[in-house]
């Protein structure tokens, strides 16, 4: 059971093949048993590092999906923040085993660990993904409405890191005063009837 403790680039052609590698080895995973996080999901609002380390390593896919479902939209993220893939991946909306997810984040891990929420081209409330060999086009930061649950988000399309294509489309809500959690969803395979594919990740 989850606990709250309550208190005060254009990008490359070969990234974008590695994203279709991914969702391949995400296929096959797919057949591998789940083995669950160690049970001790227990989001502190008054430590950051605590909440980040609880969703790498102590909560399940499972109770990851439901805190970002149960999380209300607050106020968009500002400035720049850590971004770290967490060991969710849903494949048409099945869930994978919990170890192939951890393997799947972390290798995309080590591509970037942070976003840049400024402004854009126009003055216009941005996010730019900032990779380990430079800055994507990066898109603008909206108030939107959640493909995966139909409730408030915030929504970011990295469209014009594709080619146009929404490959990468962020939803974030605010878990914690300094902390929010988000899907990282594709636009055209989230439309599909099983439910969306993707993962998920925590800005802190």
């Amino acid at each position: 059971m989850t606990v709250r403790r309550i208190g005060t680039l254009a990008v490359s052609g070969a990234l974008l093949a590695m994203s279709g590698l991914m969702a391949a080895s995400a296929t096959a995973a797919a057949e591998v048993p789940e083995t669950a996080a160690p049970q001790s999901c227990v989001i502190d609002e008054n430590d950051r590092a605590a909440t980040v380390d609880t969703l790498l390593h102590r909560c399940t896919s499972e109770e990851i999906i439901g805190l970002f479902e149960a999380a209300p939209v607050g106020v968009a993220p500002e400035g720049t923040l850590t971004i770290t893939l967490l060991p969710v991946y849903q494949l048409d909306g099945r869930i994978i085993g919990y170890d192939n997810a951890q393997k799947l984040s972390t290798a995309q891990n080590r591509l970037g660990d942070s976003l840049t929420f400024t402004t854009g081209p126009s003055g216009e409330p941005w996010v730019y993904k900032d990779y380990v060999w430079g800055r994507d086009a990066g898109g603008p930061v909206v108030p939107g409405t959640s493909r995966i649950d139909g409730k408030p988000a915030w929504t970011a399309d990295f469209s014009r890191d594709f080619g146009g294509i929404p490959i990468s489309v962020h939803e974030y809500r605010q878990l914690t005063p300094d902390v929010w959690i988000g899907r990282d969803i594709g636009g055209v395979s989230s439309a599909r009837a099983n439910g969306p594919t993707g993962g998920a990740i925590v800005l802190s």
